[in-house]
């Protein structure tokens, strides 16, 4: 696939945002004393990627996830994150590539945020299960609530981005 200079640019800051949204989420305190339970905003850019249409593509946002994972995985230089947020991803990821299949309008996004957030979070426990045993799955319900509210969240965020977009996201959607 060929990429314009502006595209790949693009590309790159929208892996950067989300690499810095992942930095500074890592910093908050805990909400709950359950590992795993985050607001999720290192998403925001790859699903404005997936959702704001125009040149953008769901390999556009495959791309951008799979780079900010291995970069923040580089940052934190633990291997079992890694595992845990590849696995969190790939869920991720072809739930929402599937939402922006099925559905084709902006409301997607308000479906894709929670499933996905909630994919994300069955992609982890089942990663944790391989190291720690089964008994993680026991924190799967709290998981799932949390997931489904901040990927509601996240999805209101976004829909309201493409919704009514300002400049600088109508810009980016055609390059």
């Amino acid at each position: 696939m060929k990429y314009s200079v502006k595209k790949l640019c693009c590309a790159a800051m929208f892996t950067a945002v989300s690499l810095i949204l992942f930095v500074v989420e890592s910093g908050f305190p805990p909400i709950v004393p359950i590992p795993g339970v985050k607001i999720g905003l290192a998403y925001l850019p790859i699903m404005l990627v997936l959702f704001i249409k125009g040149s953008w593509d769901a390999f556009d946002g495959i791309l951008i996830l799979t780079a900010r994972v291995l970069l923040s995985a580089l940052i934190t230089g633990n291997p079992t994150a890694l595992l845990f947020s590849v696995s969190g991803a790939i869920l991720a990821a072809a739930v929402m590539c599937l939402i922006r299949r099925l559905i084709t309008d902006s409301s997607a996004v308000l479906f894709a945020g929670p499933l996905a957030a909630a994919a994300h979070n069955i992609g982890q426990i089942a990663a944790a299960a391989l190291i720690y045993g089964a008994g993680v799955w026991t924190f799967i319900p709290i998981l799932l609530l949390s997931g489904f509210l901040s990927g509601l969240f996240g999805g209101i965020i976004i829909f309201l981005l493409i919704r009514k977009p300002i400049k600088p996201i109508t810009a980016v959607k055609n390059i």
